[in-house]
Parts: C-alpha cells; structure tokens; sequence
C-alpha cells in the first residue's frame, strides 16, 4: 500500500521540490492551495490538486474531510488552524516557520547583540504580540499536540529563502543593476554582513527528511545553506556570473539605507549541527552555483513592479551618483593602509 502526502502550498520556490522529492520516494501526493501561483509549476509526476484557502478554517475542512495522510507539510496558511484540522489525520505534521521566530533576529548591521551561529534552543520572541509571537505560539501548540498523540510534530524554520520564483528579492537589487548597466553599487558597510540564506532546492531537502526520516519526530530544525556567504560576495557572485564588472564601494550603512537590504541585515547564522548529525542533511546545491542560478533566473525573468518586495531595495540612481561623489571626495585626503608600518 503506497504511503500518502499533503503538502499545503506546494508551488512556491520551495514547494515544488518538496512535492518532487516525495514523489522520488514514492509517495502519492495532493497539493493543497488556492491556484494562483500555479502558472509556469510542473512537477515531476502526477500529483493530485485540492483547491482553496489555506488560512481559511472552512474552506480546507471541506477539501480535506474524511482523508487521512501519512505526512502533512504545511508551508503557508494559518499553522495553528491547519495543525487543528489534520489533527489524527495524519501520522506525521511538518510545519514551517521560519528564523525571525529567534529573540533579536531582526536586527540591523553592525548590531552585534546575538550571539552565533544560533542553536533551535536559542530563546524565541513567544511575548512579542506581532507575528513572531504568532509563530512561537505555533509551535507550542504543534509540540503540544505531538504530546497528546495527535502526530508526530516537526518544525523547520527557514531562513531567507532564493533561488527561482522566490518572493524575497534581494538578489535583485544587484540584478537590476547590472542589467541597467550601472557602473559601481553602493555597498553598505562594505557588504561584510553575513545573514543565513537557503536555496529553494536545499531548504526543501531538509524539509523532506524532516518529514521522511523517524528521528526527526518532536523536532524543531533550523534550515539554510551550510555555508553563509557575505553580502558582498553574493554581489560579486551576481555580477561575474552576468559578465559586467561592476564596482562595488563601501559606504557606512546610515548613509545608504535601502540601497542593499541584504547587507543592512545584522549578521545572523543558523546552527545547522542538529540537522546534519539527527537527519544526515547536506546541502544539495553549494550556495555560490545556487546564487550563480539565481543571478541567470532574474535576469531572464525580471520580477513585474507588483513583484517586487522591499528586500529588492530602491533604485534612486541619482542619489547614488551623489553619495558616491561626496564619499569619494571626503576620503580622497585618507592616507591608504600600510599594514602597520
């Protein structure tokens, strides 16, 4: 008898591998979600489509009722309440939240108030009242329910995810540079922020050995590429791989707020010990190549003005060209570095 999947979502950047790698296993797997964000998705075999409103307690009780699953993976939709409904539905609940849930995560460069790599056992935001206080309630009550027999609960918590169709653009900020052919990015604090990133690919392999292997059961897992890069060689990366040589010139981050939010962003890196020792996680995709990948994918599909997020970052050319005009004129007096002689 085959094993069954649920996978609430399932067309986003993550999602379609996830449906992927399950099938790979041999799994038969229904797709939960509202259909919009269904054009250009295939997936690697038949998969079965329920439709409607995944934070909409009504709207999934009707496509789900009277079905029972052997894994349930819910990367959107209202956790708590989809938690609820699959509730001895299904033998094994992966919920997905994500790295903002950790107390001082959202923090701006150069703050240097956490310290890394954070472990899961690091302290959570559980007494904010916006949504990481939302999520960390989410997660009490996943383990709750794993306590009571309900399921077997397992959290993973994502970082900044990238790659294809990924809604947090921040690799766009250096796409649109090059592709307007500029000739320098500002870069703030010389781009020497390093924040937790993880490739779609990657990420959902964790997930499905989250949700596949038994020793992950009552689990909370961080998620991201084992290796960090720094803001600065992403940009690097992005610029090389789409052949224009772009100048990159270090400006404290005050001056020039939004031009790279990826580089504005405190350094923060996950502890990925737990899923590599319990779940034999390593990254599927190096995140050099997985950036050189997502360079090529923006630039051949540029994201609509609607697209676009903040983490792209503003693209005020002109007050570009005056703050590097000003920076370059008050340091042009600085002696340059002589290595201590």
């Amino acid at each position: 008898m085959s094993r069954k999947a649920l996978v609430v979502g399932g067309t986003g950047p993550s999602g379609v591998y996830i449906v992927d790698f399950l099938l790979a296993a041999g799994y038969e797997v229904a797709v939960f979600n509202s259909g919009r964000h269904d054009s250009g998705v295939s997936f690697a075999g038949p998969v079965e489509r329920l439709y409607g409103d995944a934070r909409d307690e009504a709207s999934f009780s009707a496509a789900t009722a009277g079905r029972t699953w052997d894994v349930a993976v819910c990367t959107n939709g209202k956790l708590r309440m989809l938690a609820t409904q699959l509730a001895f539905k299904t033998q094994r609940f992966v919920g997905i939240t994500g790295q903002p849930v950790y107390r001082g995560a959202a923090r701006r460069t150069p703050d240097g108030g956490i310290a890394l790599p954070v472990p899961e056992w690091s302290p959570r935001q559980s007494e904010s009242g916006g949504y990481t206080g939302k999520v960390a309630e989410g997660e009490d009550q996943l383990f709750a329910q794993h306590g009571r027999g309900e399921f077997e609960a397992v959290i993973v918590r994502y970082p900044g995810v990238y790659g294809p169709r990924a809604p947090i653009n921040h690799e766009w900020a250096v796409v649109k540079r090059v592709i307007d052919r500029r000739p320098f990015m500002l870069m703030p604090h010389d781009g020497m922020s390093y924040f937790q990133r993880g490739y779609a690919e990657n990420v959902a392999w964790l997930v499905f050995l989250a949700a596949t292997r038994p020793e992950a059961a009552g689990h909370a897992f961080n998620s991201g590429d084992e290796r960090v890069l720094s803001a600065r060689r992403v940009a690097e990366l992005i610029a090389d791989e789409l052949g224009w040589p772009m100048e990159f010139i270090g400006i404290p981050a005050q001056y020039v707020s939004g031009v790279f939010p990826l580089a504005e962003k405190a350094p923060l890196i996950l502890d990925m010990s737990k899923a590599r020792t319990l779940l034999g996680y390593r990254d599927r995709v190096d995140p050099e190549p997985a950036t050189r990948e997502t360079a090529r994918w923006l630039r051949d599909h540029p994201p609509a003005d609607g697209e676009i997020t903040s983490a792209a970052g503003t693209f005020d050319y002109a007050s570009e060209d005056r703050v590097a005009a000003m920076w370059r004129e008050a340091t042009a007096a600085f002696p340059l570095a002589s290595g201590g002689k």
